[in-house]
């Protein structure tokens, strides 16, 4: 023990003073490497991975059948007869009939084009019997009623179309120019036939001049060609109020109210108003 302890005394001064007689190094720095250990080893901390889990069997595939394939054979033909089986068929056990299946690989059967279809066959009319014609049915005869016979039906005859009015002489007073221009183009429209658009413009010039017993009767002989007699027999009576001593213009209304009370079938108005306008 204590030839030990001297030993390990005598040891560290040696090593010691051999440290500090080594000289110091010159150059760059040793470069740093660092070693990746190939495989660890695992340590106690490092807890165990599970082990993965196998992978369930796959279940076999189904085998896949053999195709069969028939020879077409047209329902429509006579049936074939049976052909003797030869030694050779009968020693590998091959049916003779020509719809007896033939077992085929897969790929044969798959490079086997499918069986075109007959066309078919055009059907045959049958010829229908010719249908009989239907019988005429006989007349019906009216039967005798009690009631008494309906009488005609009376056509009311036409009536005539009434009188063409006579040719007016009233004529036109100084009126303004607007006025005057108005009543000159209806009266053009008037004779051209145009009654809608004359009666439009002695309406226009009523609105400058209202009082002129003039343009009023020219109006009314508008309506009356018109056709519209009561509307006209007012339009006179309205020129009669506004006329004054113009006796022309009188005479002429008094013929338009009796044209309207003729119309309307008042031949006692009709008459009166006749007298007035001759008197005047």
């Amino acid at each position: 023990m204590r030839s030990g302890l001297r030993f390990l005394s005598v040891l560290f001064p040696t090593l010691i003073l051999a440290a500090c007689a080594l000289p110091s190094r010159e150059g760059p720095p040793a470069p740093v490497v660092q070693v990746t250990p190939r495989s660890a080893a695992p340590s106690a901390a490092t807890p165990a991975q599970p082990a993965p889990e196998p992978k369930p069997a796959e279940p076999p595939k189904p085998e896949k059948k053999e195709t069969q394939v028939y020879a077409y054979r047209d329902p429509g033909a006579p049936p074939e007869p049976a052909q003797p089986e030869s030694p050779a068929q009968a020693s590998q056990g091959t049916p003779s009939s020509p719809t007896a299946p033939v077992s085929e690989t897969p790929k044969a059967a798959a490079r086997t084009p499918a069986p075109e279809s007959a066309p078919a066959q055009p059907a045959v009319a049958k010829a229908e019997p010719p249908k009989p014609k239907p019988k005429p049915k006989p007349p019906i005869m009216p039967q005798p009623s009690s009631e008494a016979p309906t009488p005609p039906m009376q056509v009311a005859s036409a009536e005539p179309a009434p009188a063409p009015l006579p040719a007016s002489n009233v004529a036109a007073p100084s009126l303004a120019p607007a006025a005057r221009a108005l009543a000159n183009q209806a009266e053009q429209q008037r004779q051209a036939g145009d009654y809608a658009g004359a009666a439009a413009s002695l309406e226009r010039s009523l609105r400058i001049a209202p009082r002129e017993a003039y343009l009023w009767n020219r109006l009314a002989r508008v309506r009356m060609e018109q056709g519209q007699a009561v509307q006209a027999g007012n339009l006179a009576s309205r020129s009669n109020d506004l006329a004054g001593g113009d006796a022309d213009v009188k005479r002429d209304n008094w013929r338009m109210i009796a044209e309207a009370k003729r119309r309307a079938g008042d031949a006692a108005g009709a008459s009166a108003a006749e007298q007035r306008a001759n008197a005047n």
